[in-house]
C-alpha cells in the first residue's frame, strides 16, 4: 500500500458517503439504533473524524490481524470442484498466506432505540423493526411467513405480483393517498436478526403511516388458515424461482458458508 493510494481512497470514501440514497441511510440508522455501540451498530463507512487515522501502516496492520484464507469464501456455480480449486490455487500462487490469528467473536447485543436524520429526499423514509431469530434457527421459517403475509405495496404499482392482497398494501398503502410505498423485511445474521416494515410517505403524514404500520403488526396475532396456506404457497414459489437465478444462487451459497461454515 502506497501513501498516495490511501490518500486517493480517502476521497472515494467521502464520495461514497455523499452518494448514499435514502434507503441506505435508513438501513444504517436502523442498525445503529438497534445495536447501539456494538457489532452491527458500527457503520461500515469511516467517519470524517477517523479518516486521518487510515494510513498504509494502520491498514496493513488490520490486514495482518484479520485477513486469512480461513476467512475467505470462494463460490462457483456450474463448475467442477477440482476446476474451481485449481484456479483458486493459481490465483494465490504468488502470495504468502497470512497466518490465522485468533480474535474475540463479539456477539450482537440488541439495544433498540430511535435515530433520525435530515436528508435530501422530499419524502419521509421510516423503518420500524424489532429483533428476530438468527440465521439457521427454526424460528426463521415462521418469521419469513409473517413477512410474506404482511407483504408490501406501492402507490404506483398494480396488477399481478404487486402485492395487491397483502396486509400492508390493503391496510396501509391503499388506505392513505400520502403513503408512497410500504414493505415488510427480515434480515438474518449469524447471531441475530431484524424484522420490520419500511415505509415512505409525505413528511406531514409520516406519523399516521407509523400508526397504521403498528396497527398492522399487532393484527398479526390472528391469521386465517386460508391466509397462511396462501403465504406458504407464495413463499415456496419465490424460493423455487430464486433457484433459477444464478446471482441469487451464488449469494445464497456465499451467505450460508459465511454464516455457518457449510452449505
Amino acid at each position: 500500500l502506497l501513501p498516495w493510494e490511501v490518500k486517493a481512497a480517502h476521497k472515494k470514501v467521502k464520495e461514497a458517503k455523499d452518494a448514499l440514497d435514502a434507503d441506505t441511510m435508513v438501513s444504517e440508522l436502523l442498525h445503529k439504533a438497534a445495536y447501539c455501540n456494538n457489532t452491527l451498530g458500527f457503520s461500515p463507512l469511516a467517519s470524517e473524524r477517523s479518516m486521518p487515522y487510515f494510513t498504509p501502516e494502520t491498514i496493513r496492520s488490520f490486514m495482518l490481524d484479520h485477513f486469512a484464507p480461513e476467512r475467505m469464501v470462494l463460490v462457483g456455480v456450474n463448475v467442477a470442484h477440482s476446476e474451481l480449486t485449481k484456479w483458486a490455487m493459481r490465483s494465490f500462487a504468488d502470495y504468502n498466506a497470512i497466518p490465522l490469528k485468533k480474535r474475540e467473536e463479539a456477539k450482537a447485543a440488541y439495544t433498540g432505540g430511535d435515530l433520525r436524520m435530515e436528508g435530501s429526499s422530499p419524502f419521509c423514509h421510516v423503518a420500524l423493526a424489532l429483533e428476530s431469530p438468527a440465521w439457521g434457527q427454526a424460528e426463521v421459517a415462521p418469521v419469513t411467513l409473517l413477512q410474506t403475509i404482511l407483504g408490501g405495496g406501492n402507490a404506483s404499482a398494480s396488477g399481478l405480483g404487486a402485492g395487491a392482497t397483502s396486509r400492508l398494501n390493503t391496510q396501509v398503502v391503499k388506505q392513505s393517498p400520502y403513503v408512497e410505498s410500504c414493505a415488510a423485511f427480515n434480515t438474518s445474521y449469524s447471531d441475530t436478526g431484524l424484522f420490520g416494515v419500511y415505509g415512505v410517505a409525505q413528511p406531514e403524514k409520516a406519523g399516521d403511516m407509523c400508526a397504521a404500520i403498528a396497527k398492522c403488526l399487532t393484527g398479526m396475532t390472528a391469521v386465517s388458515k386460508d391466509e397462511l396456506a396462501k403465504a406458504k404457497a407464495m413463499l415456496k414459489g419465490k424460493l423455487f424461482r430464486q433457484l433459477d437465478d444464478d446471482s441469487q444462487l451464488m449469494q445464497d451459497l456465499g451467505t450460508q458458508v459465511l454464516l455457518s461454515g457449510r452449505y
